[in-house]
């Protein structure tokens, strides 16, 4: 079923400029090259467009707790740091003033250079370290690393579905690692050389939200809000229907049949098996919890559910 495209989507950078971007990365003797302002907040836009999409999920849970949104995606500042901000406001003469922050354009070009640099670093199978991320992207924004190192690992984890594990605390060095448990990045498929892991949680996260079942039409118009749309490209996920009932189903991550006794016809999605056996409805959970930033036991009857599965695999 063609899904309605009445919702605005966001863009992502387009492959040529990501070619360029990448091979700007691999020569070891060039900086990286700079991401442009347009390009940047758009792949900011793009992972929090995911949160915002598993956060308008939470309607269909029947816990109470209000949603919350993305503070870390969309860089509200902690409460300590502005506990330090109103302790200079009350004693002038116990600091000097801090310099003015750099504007949030060229934070977030550095989350983007980061973004592309860790994502060369996981093409590789490589280990990157806290020094080297320092060196090669951060540069003159040093003390804003913690920042553009959280941005940048949201992205990773919402739109290619990496977590970023430190395997060293000592020298603080990093890999990139499937998330939940997944075992499959669907480089060759859609746009090559990209993870698609991101998108395979987030429809284990709608469907398992949707009482483990989501009709094709209500999928699409979630997915619509994501900026992705049946038989139009996309510069990750290339034609994401294809990618979603071909692919993902030929993987055994989603189940995809008709409806039965439905008049005309339609389709239902559900976990495929492999799902099933490489992560759990409690992981999933999780992570949505994460992304709309509450507890798990906020939701207390998909943690039900999602406790009986833990039980049942035992």
């Amino acid at each position: 079923m063609d899904p309605t495209e009445n919702s605005q989507s966001f863009n992502l950078p387009d492959s040529t400029r990501s070619h360029r971007e990448a091979r700007g990365l691999e020569c070891a003797q060039v900086p990286i090259a700079e991401v442009g302002e347009a390009e940047a907040n758009a792949t900011i836009s793009g992972a929090a467009s995911v949160g915002r999409t598993l956060s308008s999920l939470q309607s269909a849970q029947r816990a109470s707790s209000p949603p919350t949104t993305m503070g870390s995606i969309a860089g509200a500042p902690p409460a300590e740091a502005s506990h330090n901000q109103a302790k200079e406001v009350a004693h002038p003469e116990s600091s000097p003033p801090p310099p003015p922050p750099p504007p949030q354009d060229a934070l977030n070009r550095k989350v983007v250079d980061l973004v592309l640099f860790l994502l060369l670093k996981y093409r590789r199978k490589q280990l990157t370290t806290r020094a080297e991320i320092l060196h090669m992207v951060v540069r003159d924004y040093e003390a804003q690393y913690p920042v553009i190192f959280t941005k940048a690992s949201d992205c990773m984890r919402l739109m290619f579905g990496l977590d970023i594990i430190e395997r060293n605390p000592r020298v603080h060095s990093y890999s990139l690692v499937y998330a939940l448990g997944i075992t499959y990045d669907g480089m060759q498929h859609g746009f090559p050389g990209i993870p698609k892991t991101g998108l395979v949680i987030v429809m284990l996260c709608i469907i398992f939200i949707k009482d483990n079942c989501v009709s094709e039409e209500v999928l699409w118009q979630i997915l619509n809000n994501m900026g992705l749309y049946a038989r139009r490209e996309h510069f990750i996920y290339g034609e994401p229907r294809r990618l979603i009932t071909e692919h993902f189903v030929q993987e055994g991550y989603l189940e995809y049949r008709q409806v039965p006794d439905s008049d005309p016809p339609s389709h239902e999605f559900l976990w495929g098996p492999r799902a099933h056996a490489e992560t759990t409805k409690m992981k999933v959970l999780r992570f949505f919890a994460s992304v709309v930033k509450q507890d798990p036991r906020s939701y207390p009857f998909s943690h039900a559910e999602a406790l009986r599965d833990e039980i049942e695999r035992t």
